[in-house]
């Protein structure tokens, strides 16, 4: 058994970014949606777009030939191609979908415009969401990623990231309307943001304990590692206690700046320990199919220099 470090604090930073984007539109979208308070949220769809882009930028980085980005979207059937192009999207639509609020804007009166792009951004979000776990759940030799239930916890994880954020942008510009209705909104946030996190916090347990008992000594090792090894402090002070200990405290004593905090900074070591957690198996025959490439040194590739 051997294991492979291919990816970075690159994707690390993609996977958080890209989650809690896509969590922070969804709460924009349903709350013009469902709830007539898509102005409280408008800031947020402008930081979504730029969440977004600065999280893709960080994938076109990792590529090794970022000039060459373009190339993912000509792979019709691989994984990556359906990502990027929800991505591409979601940055014009969340960045559309801003405009419509500031009192300038000459389409401000177009309510069925703008909700129908708010339903399209809902989509949008909840694809991106499920998409970072998704992404990483394809590598099947990396058995600690390759579970359905990272996307639910990414998802979950996202969702919950997206409303600490909401919170902390909900009312700013171009928003004018009472600060009643912001204070509102506020302890409805808390309210969803509590239930997240608890959901999160079942979804995570299972998740490593699935790796823990039931797909192999890579991920067992590498679950290992998260409970009593070099990963713990992070796992149990980062991710658990700070992430989602913490702030399930802190909102039921009705703090309301410091917890959004906290989740948000959970859920940036959560991708870090599950990018970092990569130990590689190989697939059935893979190992005879490398000891057959050339190293280098061979008599033959010589005699081409």
């Amino acid at each position: 058994m051997k294991t492979e470090r291919t990816w970075g604090w690159p994707i690390a930073g993609y996977l958080f970014l890209g989650g809690l984007g896509g969590g922070a539109i969804i709460v924009s979208s349903a709350a013009d949606l469902f709830l007539g308070r898509g102005g409280v949220f408008a800031l947020g769809c402008l930081v979504t777009a730029a969440l977004i882009a600065l999280g893709s930028s960080l994938l076109i980085f990792e590529l090794g030939r970022p000039a060459q980005f373009w190339r993912v979207f000509s792979t019709q059937k691989a994984i990556m191609t359906a990502g990027a192009w929800m991505l591409s999207l979601l940055i014009g639509t969340s960045f559309l979908q801003f405009t419509f609020w500031p009192d300038f804007s000459p389409w401000r009166t177009l309510i069925g415009l703008r909700q129908a792009l708010a339903a399209l951004n809902l989509l949008l979000g909840l694809g991106v969401c499920t998409y970072t776990g998704i992404l990483l759940g394809s590598l099947k030799p990396r058995r600690f990623w390759n579970t359905p239930a990272l996307p639910v916890l990414f998802l979950v994880s996202g969702l919950s990231t997206g409303v600490a954020l909401q919170s902390l942008l909900a009312g700013f510009w171009p928003y004018a309307g009472a600060r009643e209705a912001v204070e509102a909104v506020h302890g409805s946030l808390q309210a969803v943001d509590l239930a997240l996190i608890v959901v999160e916090l079942i979804t995570l347990v299972v998740y490593v304990l699935m790796m823990r008992t039931t797909l192999g000594q890579a991920a067992e090792r590498a679950a290992a590692r998260w409970l009593t090894g070099s990963y713990a402090l992070p796992f149990w002070g980062g991710v658990i206690a700070l992430g989602l200990l913490l702030p399930l405290v802190l909102y039921a004593l009705g703090v309301q700046v410091l917890p959004p905090l906290c989740v948000l900074t959970g859920g940036l070591i959560l991708r870090f320990l599950v990018v970092y957690s990569d130990d590689r198996t190989f697939l059935p025959g893979e190992e005879k199919y490398l000891s057959r490439l050339p190293r280098g040194d061979e008599p033959f590739l010589k005699a081409l220099k």
